[in-house]
């Protein structure tokens, strides 16, 4: 096995398809910006063929995958056996060592790539990357009805949300739209003492890049709660901010947002939504937990692997 640069045109041609978008080089180039002095490197490893490939940028001595995103890892055209997935990461973090840096690898929750993701942890944490393991929440699309999967307690708040005159629409993805959803988030954020990790000028250019959806809810002429959501991976949508505006929680309106963008889905014949996670670096909000197990969502490990240079 042996571990090579390429430029991302080359990288692009190697691997046509990958497993999400936040692997592929449209979404790296466009935020090549954030690296240190625009320092993205593209990888592939192989011995008589390709085996597998990575994007890895520099941020504050080390390298990242991804440098920003929710996640990353490896880029595979076919199954690997696990010796094949071993020899990629060795020669991946042979490579980072070589070059005086650590590695800070998060990968995706199990639901994008399940054999890849486990042979990955394994051989991570065999060459000695610490783990911090948080959990990610996603709902089957294919269960049915969103009231049949859902809590009796979320059942009872949507009753009552149906019955608060809430609106809630998909709206068209133009800059005074996403504005709108945008600076409910942001304050949602905020109210809570949580990080907003993205400007509204990236959240407005990436929309674009990836042709995110959105989704608005109103009362009585008031923006109470909105949505960003990413075609994430073949038959998956991800849920990348969502969020109400303080001081509107008894009318519910997570609740029907919530009913509204898997119905959505749903019919549009997607698999999976990806609601993201409900801890921050492996502690978990208890309350965004409750939220979303009453939604009938499924937990399941992501898990960030660091190698300190």
């Amino acid at each position: 096995m042996k571990i090579d640069t390429v430029t991302p045109r080359e990288y692009g041609m190697m691997f046509p398809r990958p497993p999400h978008i936040f692997n592929s080089v449209a979404f790296s180039e466009h935020n090549r910006h954030k690296c240190d002095g625009g320092d993205v490197r593209y990888l592939f490893a192989g011995d008589s063929k390709v085996r597998g490939g990575i994007i890895l940028g520099r941020r504050d001595g080390m390298l990242h995958s991804p440098f920003s995103a929710p996640f990353g890892g490896l880029t595979v055209n076919r199954s690997q056996r696990f010796e094949a997935v071993d020899g990629m990461w060795s020669e991946i973090v042979e490579y980072c060592r070589a070059e005086g840096m650590g590695l800070r690898v998060t990968l995706p929750p199990e639901l994008y790539a399940p054999e890849l993701t486990v042979k990955s942890v394994s051989a991570l944490s065999r060459l000695g990357l610490t783990p911090t393991l948080d959990v990610s929440y996603h709902l089957d699309l294919t269960r049915g009805n969103f009231r049949d999967g859902i809590s009796r307690s979320c059942r009872k708040l949507l009753n009552q949300a149906s019955d608060n005159g809430l609106s809630v629409t998909k709206v068209a993805p133009v800059p005074e739209n996403i504005l709108r959803i945008y600076n409910i988030i942001r304050t949602n954020h905020l109210s809570k003492g949580r990080p907003m990790w993205m400007e509204a000028d990236d959240v407005i250019s990436t929309a674009m890049l990836v042709k995110a959806d959105f989704f608005l809810l109103v009362h009585e002429g008031v923006d109470i709660a909105g949505a960003m959501v990413y075609p994430a991976a073949d038959g998956v949508v991800q849920v990348v901010y969502w969020g109400d505006m303080p001081g509107f929680g008894e009318l519910r309106a997570m609740n029907l947002l919530a009913e509204y963008v898997y119905e959505y889905y749903r019919r549009a014949g997607m698999r999976l939504l990806d609601l993201g996670p409900a801890t921050e670096t492996g502690v978990p909000n208890y309350g965004l937990c409750v939220f979303k197990e009453s939604l009938g969502a499924e937990p399941g490990l992501k898990y960030t692997m660091m190698l300190k240079g």
